[in-house]
């Protein structure tokens, strides 16, 4: 079938679409960048809005520079950050700023579950923890804090599934999206545990009708044609959440495939085809084949903190690079590879807005471990790289001692895998062979798959095989994962030595209001 697709990802710092021919070759991309918002220390908010606008925008310049016929394509697929908390009224009206997956407010709700529910129960049901990560926990505060607010809502909806909404009229999602809402999705029934959502105390028919990733939903409606350059009448899929777009658009599919992609988050993935799953980690049905693979992942801050480090102590750079058509991070990255490997002493816990996998502690802190005058910016850069990679290495070796299969070589695109040296300081942390795939698009590219999918272009999804081209393949050096290895005990160790005073000292911040 001749034609084109559109996919787009919905992200913590942008959004980015793609127009795509049917043989995988991206013709049209556009991305837009937008703010954070963070009201108090734990919490981390979008605009709902915002998404709409970003989708829009980002569709209508990927199709006018691709110069295609809106007439021609064929189907849309969208992916966003996941989860997110997005009540929305009966004339689908946004009613608060959405809390997003880093937000860590609903501690006292996920204490509730772990007391009155219990955690062996939730993880029957969903394969995953109880945390103020995922989507029930945030409906279960907005009733706790803002009851009128909840009353008045008519669906809960993640940030994949208000743009779609926009886009057909339809307030759904899909089971890679009701995974991460966890708790009270039955990941192996794919449907919600009414009977767990009435004892929680949440009405169920706020959540959103549940649906395969690839399956057609809606179509694109007058309103929504005007605004994105889309025509009216496109097929729309259910979609699915950006980390499983990616490690789609990586070939992960069969089971032990695995990939790492560094953006705000830095996500590692691994595919399965069994419902068996791994204590601590997240648990979420595959956009390929969603009733019937999964993903076993490993999600926690990556290139957010590098983005912080921009934004706060390297803004000489971000502004002169833009007169400059230079990246800011491509300068950075220069600093940090002077910069000799274990960063002379400096260790970091990344955990600057808490941790999920795999210690799932919403009040954990950023750690800045040995620093000292002789420590300068690009210390602090190199620091960065390597924490990410002992958090990930950390990840990879629980699936692993859990008996799961993981083939030794890991595909890494996207964000900070741009840079050479990260991707080199995280193939020696982990000790495996990485395959850089620098023209792999990520998210959007997946997004294109899985509707090209749903509307029939496409009969399997291990077409994405045949598209991929290795950009670069980092070997571990032996003697730099055997020096890496005396660090990352060092860094398993400071956790939990200072667990009891992350927690003593957010008592003391929310006893004095902050």
């Amino acid at each position: 079938m001749r034609g084109y697709l559109i996919g787009c990802d919905i992200g913590t710092g942008g959004t980015k679409a793609v127009v795509m021919d049917t043989k995988g070759k991206v013709l049209g991309s556009h991305y837009v960048e937008y703010a954070l918002i963070i009201p108090r220390a734990g919490w981390a908010e979008h605009e709902p809005d915002q998404y709409w606008r970003a989708v829009a925008e980002t569709i209508r310049a990927s199709i006018d520079k691709s110069r295609v016929n809106p007439q021609k394509i064929l189907g849309v697929g969208l992916s966003a950050l996941s989860p997110a908390c997005i009540l929305v009224d009966k004339d689908l009206n946004p009613l608060q700023n959405a809390h997003i997956w880093m937000d860590r407010r609903a501690v006292k709700e996920s204490q509730w579950l772990k007391e009155n529910i219990g955690e062996k129960r939730i993880f029957e049901v969903s394969a995953n923890p109880i945390d103020p990560y995922y989507g029930v926990t945030k409906l279960m505060w907005e009733k706790n804090n803002r009851l009128e607010l909840y009353k008045k809502a008519y669906k809960m909806l993640n940030a994949k599934d208000y743009p779609l909404m926009k886009l057909t009229g339809k307030a759904v999602t899909d089971y890679s999206n009701a995974s991460t809402d966890g708790i009270v999705f039955d990941i192996r029934k794919k449907k919600w545990d009414e009977d767990l959502v009435k004892e929680i105390g949440l009405d169920v028919g706020k959540l959103p009708d549940l649906y395969p990733c690839d399956k057609v939903v809606g179509k694109v409606g007058k309103e929504a044609a005007r605004t994105t350059g889309l025509v009216e009448g496109t097929p729309v899929v259910a979609g699915t959440v950006d980390g499983s777009a990616t490690w789609l658009s990586t070939g992960v599919i069969e089971d032990g495939e695995n990939s790492l992609f560094v953006g705000t988050a830095a996500c590692w993935g691994v595919a399965h085809d069994e419902p068996v799953f791994t204590p601590g980690m997240l648990s979420l049905a595959h956009a390929a084949y969603s009733n019937r693979k999964y993903l076993t992942a490993a999600v926690s801050i990556g290139g957010g903190v590098y983005r912080w480090v921009r934004d706060n102590f390297a803004q000489i750079e971000y502004f002169t690079g833009k007169e400059l058509g230079v990246d800011a991070y491509d300068i950075m990255n220069l600093e940090a590879e002077r910069i000799s490997r274990g960063s002379d002493g400096l260790v970091i816990l990344p955990y600057f807005m808490g941790e999920r996998t795999p210690i799932w502690d919403p009040e954990a802190r950023g750690v800045m471990f040995g620093l000292s005058f002789a420590h300068t910016r690009g210390h602090l850069m190199r620091a960065i790289m390597e924490a990410i990679g002992f958090g990930v290495r950390q990840n990879i070796e629980l699936v692993k001692n859990q008996g799961r299969k993981v083939l030794s070589r890991m595909g890494i695109a996207e964000g900070g895998a741009k840079s050479r040296l990260w991707r080199q300081i995280i193939s020696d942390i982990v000790g495996v062979d990485t395959i850089y795939m620098g023209k792999v698009q990520g998210a959007p590219v997946g997004d294109a798959l899985v509707a090209g999918v749903g509307v029939g272009v496409f009969g399997r999804y291990e077409i994405i095989k045949d598209w991929l081209e290795i950009s670069m393949h980092h070997r571990p050096d032996p003697k730099a994962h055997e020096f890496y290895t005396k660090l990352f005990k060092i860094y398993l160790e400071l956790y939990p030595t200072l667990k009891e005073n992350f927690h003593k000292l957010a008592k003391i911040c929310e006893e004095k209001g902050e």
